[in-house]
């Protein structure tokens, strides 16, 4: 008698197809998967989110986007006072998520007992980021379904009154997972303490990634970012203009570099890579600095790789939340040197002073001395950068990590199989 297929059903939201996502589209997209589970894949509707998975996930499978109401749209603008935008955040908490989670639950309980898969992943952004993952878990519990959630960032805990509210949910949501997943050791720590979870329903499963191909030469990216004439060391930032992504330390090392040694600055460039809400607020304090001769907001890269293919360094200078970069794992698969935090994560990407360069989170003196160990010492910088890429190769891709997961779905099909 030949083997039933087993089913995997994918659930997500996010409003839109970011870094938390790239393990989806490994997962998806991966042959052995395919092989080995018939999969499905539902999420939270909206433009930029299926316009992102269409780019990112190369195979046809059945898909369920889900037009859940989205809280956020009843908020006032970005520019109303801090206190309203605090208030009513958290009144529509408290009038909204239980009619929003029981419509949710209703909703997918109803899918996965159409389907009737054998496992259900969830994806998540932190915890306890947004609703529908957590309505996941609950009607994957009623729907007498195993599930598996990801957790993709630092944990959340009680400290702050908006997360008192939820308290009763996460205890039904840990009664209803069967194992929750995080890509670093770091996060699942925390997950443990936040969660009150035993050893044995958390697991860390460092996430890959799959190499883009460059869809411009160098000397057209060059040329695209203003590099033609430039001859010194290239240094870059890809992440979202926020606090919490430390750009701000990253122009105080920048001018404590120049400062004690102007020498190690005279050609060196910094390509700021993303977009956010302080935009207009480092371009406005480079321009204070004097910074603009090194450093340039070059807006969001489509295809990273462009970017890696000219730049010497990667830097990463986090200060909070973050669980395990994508585009550090990205930047020595290049084979590019990475300086990043000592955060989380990082210090599981890179080993410091073989991989790459560790420094403490929110220390620009420290940046500053390892922009400028890197400056003078270029046999370093590329042994950083070829260790890096043999680490990346050994660890971090998207196959390696496709079949820790796969292993984790078999281990738990087989437990209630």
């Amino acid at each position: 008698m030949a083997a039933r297929e087993l089913k995997v059903h994918y659930h997500s939201d996010c409003a839109f197809f970011a870094g938390c996502e790239n393990m989806l589209a490994n997962l998806c997209s991966s042959p052995l998967v395919r092989r080995q589970f018939r999969i499905s894949f539902s999420y939270r509707d909206s433009v930029r989110y299926r316009e992102g998975m269409s780019a990112r996930i190369d195979a046809d499978l059945p898909t369920f986007p889900m037009a859940f109401p989205d809280p956020s749209s009843v908020l006032p603008a970005p520019t109303a006072p801090r206190f309203l935008r605090g208030s009513i955040r958290l009144l529509s908490r408290v009038l909204f998520t239980g009619p929003l989670l029981v419509y949710e639950v209703a909703r997918l309980v109803g899918l996965f007992r159409r389907l009737r898969p054998d496992l259900v992943h969830i994806n998540n952004g932190g915890y306890p980021a947004a609703l529908s993952p957590r309505a996941a878990a609950l009607a994957a519990y009623v729907a007498r379904v195993p599930s598996v959630m990801v957790v993709n960032n630092m944990a959340e805990g009680y400290e702050h009154p908006k997360r008192w509210f939820g308290y009763l949910l996460d205890r039904l949501v840990v009664r209803s997972v069967r194992c929750f997943i995080t890509g670093s050791g770091a996060a699942a720590a925390r997950l443990q303490r936040v969660l009150r979870l035993p050893s044995d329903r958390c697991r860390s499963i460092h996430m890959g990634t799959s190499l883009r191909t460059p869809s411009e030469t160098i000397n057209e990216t060059r040329r695209r970012l203003g590099l033609a004439g430039v001859r010194g060391l290239l240094f870059a930032v890809a992440a979202v203009l926020e606090p919490r992504k430390g750009h701000r330390i990253l122009l105080d090392a920048l001018l404590k570099v120049r400062r004690c040694q102007p020498e190690s600055m005279r050609d060196v460039k910094v390509l700021i890579a993303g977009a956010g809400p302080l935009q207009t607020d480092l371009q406005q304090r480079i321009e204070q600095a004097g910074l603009e001769h090194h450093c340039v907001l070059i807006g969001h890269e489509l295809n990273i790789m462009n970017l890696f293919a000219v730049v010497d360094v990667l830097i990463a200078p986090s200060v909070d939340y973050e669980d395990f970069p994508n585009v550090i794992v990205e930047a020595m698969g290049a084979g590019k040197a990475v300086i990043a935090s000592r955060l989380a994560g990082a210090a599981e990407q890179v080993v410091d002073g073989e991989t790459g360069l560790l420094v403490t989170p929110g220390d620009s003196d420290e940046l500053a001395e390892a922009i400028c160990r890197l400056c003078k010492d270029r046999p370093l910088l590329s042994e950083l950068g070829r260790k890096g890429q043999q680490r990346f190769q050994a660890r971090f891709t998207a196959e390696k990590a496709v079949d820790r997961y796969v292993e984790c779905y078999r281990s738990l099909l087989e437990g209630v199989m």
